[in-house]
C-alpha cells in the first residue's frame, strides 16, 4: 500500500522535489503553494519570502580549476624566464670566447648552466602538477622572454614588428591549448608506469622518434649540419626528456604523498632518472651547438616547434591523456596548437628573409 500526500504526490516524488530545491519538509507543509496540475513538481514555487535574494553558491570545481590554471601560468612564466636567461647567457659566453675554450671551461657559460640547473629543479617539481599535454604549449611562453632578452644580450639581433606580432600569435595559441588541455592529473605509481610503458602505441612512437633522430644525424653527417638539424634533434630529445622527467616526478611525488618509497629503489625508477639526466644534457649540448652558429631569435622558435610537437604527442600517447578530453576539448586544443605553429612560421619566415636566407633552405 502506497502512502500519498493530499496533493496526490507520492513520497518519493516529494523527496525528489524537496531535495532538488533544498526545501525542508516543514517548509513544504506550511509555505509551498500547490500546483494547478497535481504531480508536476516543476510548477511549485517557494512563496515563503518572495522578495528574499537568492543565495549564490560558487562552484568549488570551477574555483579549483581557475586557481590551478593561475598557479600553473605563474610557475610557467617564471620557469620559462629562467630558461631564456640561461640559454642567452650561454650563447653570450660562446660569442665572446676568443681563446677557443670549450663551453664548460668558460665561467660565463657555467653561470648560464647554473641558472638552467636551478630552473630544471623547479621544472621537475612543476611537471608533477599538470598533464604533459598542458606543459608543452606553456613552453612556448619562453619565446616571449627570448624576444625581450635576445637583443639585450646580443646587440646584433633586433626585434621587428613582425617578431612582436608572431610572438603574440604564439601566446594566443598557447593560451587556447592550455585552456582545453587535459585538466585531470592522476597520480602514477610504478605499476601504472610499467603498464603505460608496455603500451604498443607508445613503443611504436618511441621507435619513430629513434628513426627520426637517426635520419637527422646521418643526413647531417653526409650533407653538413644546418640549423634545422640542431633544432629538430634538440626538440625530439626535449620530448623524450619531458616523458622521463614527468615519470620520475610522479614516482617521487607518489613516494612522498603515499609513502611508496620502495618504488624509488626499483631499477625502472632509477633508469627513468638516469634517462632524464642523459637526454636533458644531450638536448642542451645540441641546442648550444646550434646557438653558437645561428641567431637565438630563429633557433629558439624552431626548436620550440619541434619540442611542442614531440612533447605533446608523447604525453597524449604515453600517459593516455586524450582519454580525459572531450571531442570539443580535442578540437579547441588542436586549434590552439595550429595557431601556435602559425606564429612560429611567421617568426621563422621573417628572420629568414631579413638575416639568414641561406641557413634554412
Amino acid at each position: 500500500m502506497k502512502v500519498t500526500y493530499p496533493l496526490s504526490l507520492e513520497i518519493d516524488e516529494i523527496d525528489l522535489f524537496l531535495g532538488a530545491t533544498n526545501v525542508s519538509r516543514n517548509q513544504y507543509n506550511g509555505n509551498l503553494a500547490p500546483a494547478h496540475r497535481p504531480g508536476a513538481c516543476q510548477h511549485y514555487k517557494d512563496t515563503s519570502s518572495p522578495t528574499a535574494p537568492r543565495t549564490y553558491r560558487p562552484n568549488p570545481l570551477l574555483i579549483t580549476t581557475i586557481m590551478t590554471a593561475a598557479l600553473v601560468a605563474i610557475c610557467s612564466l617564471t620557469l620559462s624566464l629562467g630558461a631564456a636567461v640561461g640559454v642567452n647567457v650561454q650563447k653570450l659566453s660562446m660569442n665572446r670566447e676568443e681563446n677557443g675554450r670549450k663551453p664548460f671551461m668558460q665561467p660565463l657559460w657555467l653561470i648560464g648552466m647554473a641558472v638552467i640547473v636551478v630552473d630544471a629543479i623547479g621544472d621537475f617539481v612543476f611537471i608533477g602538477m599538470a598533464p604533459q599535454s598542458m606543459l608543452a604549449p606553456l613552453g612556448s611562453l619562453s619565446l616571449g622572454w627570448n624576444v625581450i632578452l635576445a637583443p639585450f644580450f646580443h646587440r646584433e639581433e633586433r626585434v621587428t614588428r613582425t617578431t612582436v606580432l608572431a610572438t603574440a600569435v604564439i601566446y594566443v595559441g598557447s593560451i587556447i591549448s592550455v585552456l582545453y588541455a587535459a585538466s585531470s592529473n592522476p597520480s602514477y605509481n610504478l605499476a601504472r608506469i610499467k603498464e603505460l610503458a608496455g603500451n604498443p602505441y607508445f613503443i611504436n612512437y618511441l621507435m619513430f622518434i629513434f628513426l627520426v633522430q637517426g635520419i637527422l644525424i646521418v643526413h647531417g653527417k653526409r650533407k653538413g649540419f644546418v640549423m634545422l638539424h640542431f633544432t629538430a634533434l634538440a626538440g625530439t630529445l626535449g620530448g623524450e626528456t619531458l616523458i622521463f622527467a614527468k615519470t620520475s616526478s610522479e614516482l617521487v611525488k607518489n613516494a612522498i604523498l603515499k609513502g611508496e618509497f620502495d618504488d624509488l629503489r626499483n631499477p625502472i625508477s632509477i633508469l627513468a632518472v638516469i634517462m632524464t639526466i642523459v637526454t636533458a644534457l644531450t638536448q642542451l649540448h645540441v641546442l648550444n651547438t646550434g646557438l653558437a652558429k645561428f641567431e637565438a631569435l630563429i633557433v629558439v622558435p624552431v626548436y620550440q616547434t619541434f619540442l611542442n610537437a614531440f612533447a605533446i604527442t608523447g604525453g597524449l600517447i604515453f600517459f593516455q591523456e586524450y582519454r580525459a578530453m572531450s571531442r570539443k576539448d580535442m578540437t579547441m586544443y588542436s586549434i590552439g596548437l595550429v595557431i601556435t605553429l602559425v606564429g612560429v612560421k611567421m617568426l621563422v619566415q621573417q628572420r629568414r628573409k631579413s638575416v639568414l636566407p641561406s641557413h634554412v633552405e
